[in-house]
Formats: structure tokens, C-alpha cells, sequence
């Protein structure tokens, strides 16, 4: 009886050796779980605490320091190679990657093209200094050629002037002379149909232009009186701050510029010049 319970503990706690086989197949395909890894890391405590143990207090702590920072390095580098390899697998990472790179070839091509630019601000930069200096070297050599140039344009100017002036003043006179002849009677008046020849005769001298409405209006107005027609016509010619009293006009007389009078006589001359050079042909041809 005690043999039998003896063998049969014995029976039971030894496995037959197919059994075992199997278990140590299983255990050699399955990867260590977390529970063998403590276990393996215990057993190297283990193995550590003998010599650990005979160390002094000092040299314990240096240790321990450099066993920690040891393990600490050893846990902490499976996981910064995970993250590193994870950060290099984004998509985004190598999109952004990229990107500053275009950026830097665009960048650098304006780069160049800035650089060309500004080489050509300089080259035309020198150019224009040396138009500038040119120009002033020029300016100084004709100084004194086109303060010429001014004061005869000056002198032209007054000598306009002066002109529009006698043509002004023989124009009234000649008006003024129409008015005279044309009162005939003598009784210093102009009505009706002496208006009408003032008129006409007016708009024969050439240098002269006028509004003829404006001026039968002035006429009637005043009466038809010489003197007071011949004030109107100085208010035409001059302006009306020339003569005081007198009725104000809204006419004016225009005179022609001086320089298109001028021509206008030189060819009427040469004209009358030319036909009378042919009379005496024409005689002598007949």
C-alpha cells in the first residue's frame, strides 16, 4: 500500500518522454514572452550581487550609477530607433523634405537671376555717369552760346511786342480815319447806312478781325456820336483800361501776329512786283 502511493506521486510528477518532446518543441518556436525576460534580467542581478556585495558603500553607488545609466541607455535606444525609423517612414517628413528642396532650386535660380540684374543696374549705371559727365562738359563748352541763345530769344520777344503795338496803333489809325471819311455831311454822327459802310471798310484791312454784330450794337448805342465811336474803337484796340470814360464795349479787335502780317505783305510785294515786271514784257511782245 505505502509502495503504491509512493510510485504513484512518482507516476504523476514525471512525464512520460513523448510528452516532454513536445513541450520542448512548443518552447523553442515560441519567442520569449515578458515573464522569461524579468526572469533572464533577475538571473543577471543575481549573478552581479556577488561581487556587488563585497564592493564598499562608495564604490557601490558608482556602480549602481553606472549599471542604471547602463540599463536606462539599453531600454530608452529600442525605442529612439523605433521612433527615428517611424519619422523617416512619413510620408510627410519626405513631402516637406522635398519641398524645401524645390524651394531652395526656385530660390536659388532667382538668385541668379537677381545676380544678372544687378550686374546690368551697373553696367548701366557707368553709362549714365558717363553721359552725365559728358553733358556737363558740354554745358560748360556752350555756356555762354546759349545765354546767347536766351537773351536773343528775349530780344525777339520785345521786338514782338513792339510790333504788335504799331500794328495796334496804325489799325486805330486807319479805323479812326474810316469814321472821319465816312461822315461826310459833317454832322459827327454815323447812322443807318454809314454804319453799314464803317462796317464794310473795317473788314477790309486785313490785320484785323472783329465781332460785326457786337460793334453795330456798341454804334447804335452811343448814338452814332464820332467821338463817342472813336472811344469804342480805342477800347476795342487797346483794352478798355486804355482810355478813361466813354461806354464800356464787350468788342474787341483781334490784330493779327507779326510775323504772319509780315509774310503776308513780303508776298503781296513780291505779287505786285512780279505783275509789274510782266507789263512792259506783254508791250513789248505786242
Amino acid at each position: 500500500m505505502d509502495n503504491e502511493q509512493e510510485v504513484a506521486p512518482q507516476a504523476y510528477d514525471e512525464p512520460s518522454k513523448g510528452q516532454g518532446d513536445g513541450d520542448d518543441a512548443n518552447s523553442e518556436d515560441r519567442p520569449a514572452g515578458m515573464r522569461e525576460w524579468l526572469m533572464r534580467f533577475g538571473a543577471g542581478g543575481n549573478s552581479g550581487r556577488g561581487p556587488f556585495g563585497s564592493l564598499t558603500t562608495a564604490k557601490q553607488v558608482g556602480t549602481g550609477m553606472i549599471y542604471g545609466s547602463s540599463a536606462l541607455g539599453a531600454v530608452n535606444s529600442p525605442i529612439v530607433m523605433y521612433k527615428e525609423r517611424q519619422l523617416t517612414k512619413e510620408d510627410t517628413f519626405r513631402a516637406a523634405l522635398n519641398g524645401i528642396r524645390e524651394q531652395q532650386g526656385r530660390l536659388a535660380e532667382q538668385n541668379d537671376i537677381l545676380s544678372a540684374e544687378i550686374d546690368d543696374l551697373e553696367s548701366e549705371v557707368e553709362r549714365m555717369q558717363d553721359i552725365e559727365v559728358a553733358l556737363r562738359e558740354l554745358s560748360n563748352v556752350q555756356g555762354t552760346q546759349i545765354n546767347e541763345l536766351l537773351d536773343l530769344v528775349r530780344q525777339n520777344q520785345e521786338i514782338n511786342e513792339g510790333m504788335r503795338y504799331v500794328l495796334k496803333s496804325n489799325a486805330l489809325e486807319e479805323v479812326i480815319s474810316l469814321v472821319l471819311d465816312i461822315d461826310n455831311d459833317g454832322s459827327f454822327t454815323i447812322q443807318n447806312k454809314e454804319i453799314d459802310r464803317l462796317i464794310i471798310g473795317m473788314k477790309l484791312i486785313d490785320e484785323i478781325k472783329f465781332n460785326e454784330r457786337a460793334f453795330r450794337h456798341d454804334v447804335i448805342a452811343c448814338g452814332g456820336i464820332v467821338d463817342e465811336v472813336i472811344l469804342i474803337i480805342k477800347r476795342m484796340v487797346h483794352g478798355s483800361s486804355e482810355e478813361q470814360g466813354g461806354r464800356e464795349t464787350s468788342c474787341q479787335i483781334e490784330i493779327e501776329e507779326p510775323e504772319k502780317y509780315f509774310q503776308k505783305q513780303k508776298s503781296i510785294r513780291g505779287s505786285s512786283s512780279s505783275i509789274s515786271l510782266q507789263k512792259p514784257l506783254r508791250k513789248k511782245l505786242s
